[in-house]
């Protein structure tokens, strides 16, 4: 019997946050999940933090694989873009045949011209192996209150 187990490369959780980080291999987020960034004014600054994590299969571990992450509007007009690379290393406590977890977390200085539709968009890896995800977003104004 074998003990490898195939699990392909796969994006396992993406996530749009107010801040992310790293600390020992746990994510620590604020004000995570949202879709929406309410605004007084355009352009306007916004609070965006970036969280992916891409399961590796065991024999994949080792390997680099190219992460970009892109922040457009709707018509494909780029404003952010972030290139990197995710790899995981054999652990010891595992079990051969594990898969890991490899994980980024990206703060993203963000001023957007406008309100309306925007997206995240993440592609890991290349060729037979990459894998996309996005994240849309809009930018609405605050009603003005008399």
């Amino acid at each position: 019997m074998s003990l490898r187990y195939a699990v392909p490369m796969e994006i396992e959780y993406a996530v749009l946050a107010d801040y992310a980080e790293l600390v020992a291999g746990k994510l620590y987020l604020m004000g995570g999940g949202w879709d929406t960034s309410n605004v007084s004014e355009v352009p306007a600054g916004v609070r965006c933090a970036v969280a992916v994590g891409v399961r590796i299969a065991w024999e994949d571990i080792g390997t680099h694989f190219p992460l970009l992450v892109i922040v457009e509007d709707d018509d494909g007009q780029e404003f952010v873009r972030v290139a990197a690379e995710m790899v995981a290393s054999h652990a010891p406590h595992l079990p051969p045949g594990s898969s890991q977890l490899s994980q980024l977390a990206a703060n993203l200085p963000l001023t957007l011209p406008r309100a309306g539709g925007y997206r995240v968009h993440i592609t890991v890896g290349e060729g037979e192996v990459m894998r996309e995800r996005s994240l849309p977003f809009r930018v609405a104004l605050r009603p003005v209150q008399a």
